[in-house]
């Protein structure tokens, strides 16, 4: 009689655990096959050309800007990006004169949220920026009642100027590795730029000056050299 019961016990433990045990391995072989992730692999580079600079020529006449862009494909999930331009202001007033020309910089980073990382991007991304700029007021006209109109002395003055730039923005494949792209920016200026005795007009790559905290767009297009694009 014992020994048909301990038959009984070892027979239902078995049946209990063998389950259990086959269960656990199945969930650590999923487990394990969900760790293995591919490693980052660079897909492609893109070069593009900043167009929404080419409507100053329309809406602000006095600035000549242009931008140009090189992004890094990291599978199709991060993108290294670097952004840099020329910006040059004339303006011609009765008054005075005033000149502004510069450089600036921007680097970062765009880390695509679309599924499954597709070829196509929407995302986010983050950009330090740096400007270095010159400007310059001359021919300035005061007129006086006791002195009649004098011309006053030149003014000039060099900058470095930082910010940092939050963006939002899609790009998409047009024609094969023909992109256009868009993207919705806050800035937000960290030093440089200002000057309450000789205020810049303008910092090449941000903007105005007179916010420290501003919105802006841009619009892409782009070519990609494509690097294991399949």
């Amino acid at each position: 009689m014992m020994g048909l019961l301990r038959c009984f016990i070892y027979s239902f433990l078995i049946i209990i655990l063998v389950p259990s045990v086959l269960y656990a391995q199945d969930d650590e072989k999923l487990y394990a096959e969900e760790e293995i992730k591919e490693p980052l692999k660079l897909k492609g580079i893109k070069f593009g050309v900043n167009v929404g600079r080419l409507s100053d020529f329309q809406f602000k006449p006095e600035r000549k800007s242009y931008e140009a862009s090189v992004d890094f494909n990291l599978s199709n999930k991060y993108f290294g990006v670097l952004e840099a331009g020329y910006s040059e202001i004339f303006i011609n007033k009765d008054l005075y004169k005033y000149k502004s020309d510069g450089m600036f910089c921007k680097l970062g980073f765009d880390y695509n949220m679309l599924k499954n990382y597709p070829t196509d991007f929407f995302g986010i991304g983050v950009r330090m920026g740096w400007a270095n700029f010159s400007h310059l007021a001359y021919n300035i006209k005061h007129t006086s009642d006791n002195w009649g109109t004098v011309t006053l002395p030149n003014k000039s003055k060099s900058y470095n100027a930082y910010w940092v730039e939050f963006s939002l923005g899609i790009k998409g494949e047009i024609f094969k590795n023909i992109y256009i792209g868009w993207s919705g920016i806050v800035q937000t200026r960290i030093s440089g730029g200002k000057d309450d005795n000789f205020q810049p007009y303008d910092i090449p790559g941000y903007g105005s000056t007179s916010k420290a905290i501003k919105l802006a767009a841009n619009y892409y297009i782009y070519y990609q050299i494509p690097i294991n694009r399949k």
